[in-house]
C-alpha cells in the first residue's frame, strides 16, 4: 500500500448532514451497488473506526475490492521489491542530490529518529521520504497497520479482489522522475516536526466524517509536492479504476471498495469521475 507523509484528503461539499464517522458513500443502479469508503492507511492504536452499519455493508457484499493486496506474503514480495528499487547498490550516496541545507536537514532528522543515516545516505530518495515517515508516524503511537491490514484477514480470499497490483502501486511512487522524488523527500523534512499535530487533525476530520473540514490542511501539506506527482499518485489512479468500477455496476452485483480518503474526496475524485459519469452517488455515513 503506498503512504505517502500525511493522509492525502480533501474538501467535498456534502449533500447529506454528516455523521459522526468515517465517510461511506453508495452508488446504484438498478440491479447492482457499490459501496465506497475512504480508508486511512495508518491508525492509532484501537481507534474506533467501525459502525454497525459498516460491518453490515462488509457482510452484504459480494465481494471487497482494495487498492492493491497487503497481505503477508505480498508484502514480503513487494518489499523485497521496493528494498531492490529503492537502495543504492553502487555508491550513489542521497547526499549528492541536496545541498547542505538540506543534508544537514535530513541528518538532524536521522538522529531525531534514532535511523541509521548510513542506511539513509544508501536511499533513494522516494525510498527515504517514505521510510521516515512510516518511522515517525509510528513512534508518535500510530500503527504501521491501517484500515485495510485489519480487514484483509477477516475476508476469504473468494471474495478479495484488488484494483492494481502492489508493482503498479510501487511503480507509481519509485517510477517518479528524480525532482518529483526530491520534491516528496523536501516536502517530508519539513513536515516531520508538526506531524502529531496534522495527524491529529487529519484523524480527527476523517473519524468525524467531515472530509471538508480538513481541505486547507490538504492543501498546506501537499504544497510541496509537485503537481505531476499529485496527479499520478492520486488523480491517474483514480481514472484508470472507472472502467472497473462501471464494469462492477453492470455485472448485478454488490460491492464494497475500500481505498484511501484521498480518492474520494474533491474535484478529480472517484465520487466526482462516477457523478461526471451520470451516477448518483448518495453518501449513506
Amino acid at each position: 500500500m503506498i503512504r505517502l507523509p500525511a493522509l492525502l484528503a480533501a474538501s467535498l461539499a456534502l449533500a447529506n448532514p454528516a455523521l459522526a464517522a468515517p465517510a461511506l458513500w453508495e452508488v446504484r443502479d438498478a440491479d447492482s451497488a457499490i459501496w465506497l469508503f475512504g480508508s486511512f492507511h495508518l491508525l492509532p492504536e484501537d481507534s474506533p473506526w467501525r459502525t454497525e452499519l459498516f460491518d453490515d455493508t462488509l457482510a452484504k457484499a459480494d465481494s471487497v475490492v482494495f487498492e492493491a493486496d497487503i497481505r503477508p506474503a505480498a508484502q514480503i514480495r513487494l518489499g523485497a521489491q521496493a528494498l531492490a528499487r529503492g537502495i543504492n547498490t553502487d555508491g550513489r550516496l542521497l547526499t549528492d542530490l541536496l545541498d547542505d541545507e538540506q543534508e544537514q536537514q535530513l541528518r538532524q532528522t536521522a538522529q531525531d529518529y534514532e535511523m541509521p543515516i548510513g542506511t539513509i545516505l544508501a536511499m533513494q530518495p522516494w525510498f527515504a521520504a517514505n521510510m521516515l515517515t512510516i518511522t515517525a508516524i509510528t513512534s508518535h503511537g500510530y500503527s504501521a497497520e491501517g484500515v485495510e491490514a485489519l480487514l484483509q484477514p477477516e475476508i476469504l480470499d473468494d471474495r478479495l479482489a484488488f484494483l492494481e497490483t502492489g508493482e503498479e502501486q510501487l511503480e507509481f511512487i519509485a517510477g517518479a522522475p528524480q525532482d518529483e522524488q526530491l520534491a516528496m523527500l523536501d516536502a517530508t523534512l519539513d513536515e516531520l516536526p508538526t506531524l502529531p499535530e496534522i495527524m491529529e487533525k487529519l484523524m480527527a476530520g476523517w473519524l468525524a466524517g467531515t472530509p471538508d473540514e480538513i481541505a486547507e490542511l490538504f492543501l498546506a501539506e501537499t504544497g510541496g509536492f509537485s503537481a505531476a506527482f499529485l496527479e499520478r499518485i492520486i488523480y491517474e489512479r483514480n481514472r484508470n479504476w472507472m472502467p472497473r468500477l462501471q464494469a462492477m455496476l453492470a455485472a448485478n452485483e454488490q460491492e464494497l471498495v475500500v481505498v484511501g480518503a484521498a480518492h474520494l474526496v474533491g474535484d478529480g475524485s472517484v465520487v466526482d469521475l462516477l457523478e461526471q459519469a451520470g451516477l448518483s452517488v448518495t453518501r449513506i455515513q
